[in-house]
């Protein structure tokens, strides 16, 4: 692996999954420690051993970043706009990911919900025809004869 392939792989792992700006951070960090250990008199292949494999190192950093689940991407619109998104909604838009924990877990509850809300409704309607089957079945005979009798 080169230096270059090091680098695309680890910004590769990191978009989409912590700001541009820890992407960029980081690859700037990297790039100039892999280039200064090179000046120290380490072959490139030397240091890119020692760092390992860059998924690993990316992950680490989402860990790190706080990120690995809640990602949070803020924009700014700039055209024509006399106040600061910031200000208008009164911090950073949020925009949590289907890959993120809270999503899944939100996911998980709904359904968790809905799963009890079918239990009870099947449990409360039984038992009311338990009472009402009777009831109905005695109500279709009279209206039957009643029908039938004409009155």
């Amino acid at each position: 692996m080169t230096k270059k392939q090091f680098l695309e792989e680890l910004k590769t792992s990191l978009e989409g999954m912590v700001s541009p700006m820890v992407v960029q951070q980081n690859m700037n960090y990297y790039e100039n420690y892999i280039s200064e250990q090179i000046r120290n008199g380490k072959s490139e292949q030397d240091v890119l051993n020692e760092l390992g494999n860059p998924r690993l190192i990316a992950k680490s950093i989402i860990d790190a970043a706080g990120q690995d689940d809640d990602h949070v991407q803020t924009e700014y619109y700039e055209e024509e706009q006399e106040t600061d998104p910031e200000d208008m909604f009164g911090g950073n838009t949020h925009i949590f990911t289907m890959n993120s924990t809270k999503f899944k877990l939100g996911c998980l509850l709904s359904v968790i919900i809905f799963i009890f809300i079918m239990y009870l409704l099947f449990h409360v309607l039984s038992a009311a025809m338990v009472v009402l089957g009777p009831v109905i079945i005695v109500g279709l005979i009279v209206a039957l004869i009643m029908n039938f009798t004409g009155r």
